[in-house]
């Protein structure tokens, strides 16, 4: 019989081989974990833990906060609301230098409070917002890196699809969470502005031609097509800070409120309601996949021992909690190069939150630093997938080289933030330390 700290070993290498060359995260994770779990145990615990995962995830109450909040976004994103944060942006902020960069900043980040997804946030800006800066001959390079960095804001800003993923793991307070991550996505967004304002006035080629300046009147009226977000937001985020609905049921107030929205300015049809709906299953039966399969391989670490064995030897080591959130840091930092967002997340986090816990770093904080480095992940070549959104949604009119030297700027202002963020834990934690 092996030993099953060297199973758990072996099926950690095996299950990071099968990553490498291209197997389905939800395959490699839930393949290697049930292997595991025959071998620590036999047949009749691995089929036990195959049955009850999935059920115990699909039928936690806690949890239709997944697909409601998707099928919100995709109501907003269908019902038109991206471009009119994007055009009511461009009409306060387009005649400024630099302007098309700060337009799409301030609307990426207006659209990541619906969309929750930085994927989304990526494409839908990248066919809105790149063609008009290439038309105004703005640098190539900075646009798309732009349109990717601001993507980001979308797992910061609740409400965060990655949050969401975090607290399911974790068993965290999703409510919690997002309150979290309020504060630290208005100060990165913020930080993105002044980027822009240092970019532009080193190097003014980059930003040549500036729009036309809008009228008070039609500033105004520009105002008038992003209320609906707003609203959105407020009713959401207020609802979970005073206590009033669960996280839950704010996700189905989101969505029941967006198509009464939708249809009140008569944008709601039959057409965009089933292309949303059966949209935000796909992705929810998605998404449930990969966190099954990452539970399944969670459970095998959890029995095998290694988990414990892994705290105990960084328990001796004394390191200060300090040290510690910087050593992981680093290490997930590495893996952001090469795999993506939810297979860092399901992989890292088996062994990583114990380490927290034990140290007794708060988890509403590490959740937020975590999310940095997703954020940091999603736009660090090779692999970052907020990269390659663009450059898809760009149809030809971006090359890889083109993205990879402008978002240089974005990666090292994202290690400035993560470096305040966790050196500053209040800014994270008073919003959430507030909740009713």
């Amino acid at each position: 019989m092996f030993d099953p700290v060297w199973i758990a070993t072996g099926a950690i290498a095996v299950m990071l081989l099968l990553l490498a060359i291209g197997v389905p995260v939800a395959v490699a994770l839930a393949s290697t974990g049930f292997a595991g779990l025959v071998m620590i145990g036999g047949l009749p615990l691995a089929f036990a833990q195959l049955q009850s995962v999935p059920y115990s995830l699909s039928s936690e109450y806690a949890f239709a906060v997944v697909p409601t909040f998707i099928l919100m976004g995709n109501l907003a994103l269908n019902g038109g609301m991206a471009r009119e944060l994007f055009d009511a942006a461009d009409k306060w902020l387009g005649n400024l230098t630099g302007g098309q960069y700060l337009t799409t900043i301030v609307g990426s980040t207006g659209f990541a409070a619906a969309s929750g997804s930085t994927l989304a946030n990526a494409t839908v800006f990248t066919k809105i917002a790149l063609p008009q800066m290439l038309r105004l001959g703005y640098s190539r390079r900075i646009a798309s890196a732009c349109i990717a960095a601001s993507g980001t804001l979308a797992a910061m800003i609740p409400p965060s699809i990655a949050m969401v993923v975090y607290g399911i793991v974790t068993e965290q307070s999703i409510g919690k969470l997002m309150l979290a991550g309020i504060i630290p996505g208005i100060l990165s967004a913020l930080a993105y502005c002044i980027l822009i304002v240092i970019l532009v006035r080193l190097r003014p080629e980059i930003a040549p031609h500036k729009t036309g300046a809008a009228s008070v009147m039609e500033k105004v009226r520009a105002l008038g097509g992003i209320w609906a977000i707003g609203l959105l937001f407020v009713v959401i985020m207020g609802g979970i800070y005073t206590g009033f609905f669960s996280p839950s049921a704010a996700g189905a107030v989101g969505a029941f409120g967006t198509m009464i929205i939708l249809a009140i300015r008569r944008r709601l049809n039959w057409q965009m309601l089933w292309e949303s709906l059966t949209s935000a299953a796909i992705t929810t039966a998605m998404l449930f996949i990969i966190i099954i399969g990452g539970l399944l391989f969670s459970r095998m670490l959890v029995m095998s021992g290694v988990i414990t064995d892994v705290v105990n030897v960084v328990t001796d080591m004394e390191l200060s909690p300090l040290v510690l959130l910087a050593v992981i840091s680093c290490m997930l930092l590495i893996f952001g190069c090469f795999i993506d967002a939810m297979s860092m997340l399901l992989v890292s986090l088996p062994f990583v939150f114990p380490l927290i816990s034990a140290a007794g770093i708060d988890p509403i904080w590490f959740g937020i630093i975590v999310i940095q480095l997703l954020e940091l992940g999603a736009i660090t070549p090779p692999i970052g997938l907020n990269l390659f959104a663009t450059l898809s949604a760009a149809e030809g009119k971006l090359t890889m080289g083109d993205i990879a030297i402008g978002i240089m700027p974005f990666i090292a202002l994202n290690l400035v933030l993560l470096a305040i963020f966790i050196l500053a834990p209040e800014l994270v934690l008073w919003l959430p330390n507030q909740m009713q």
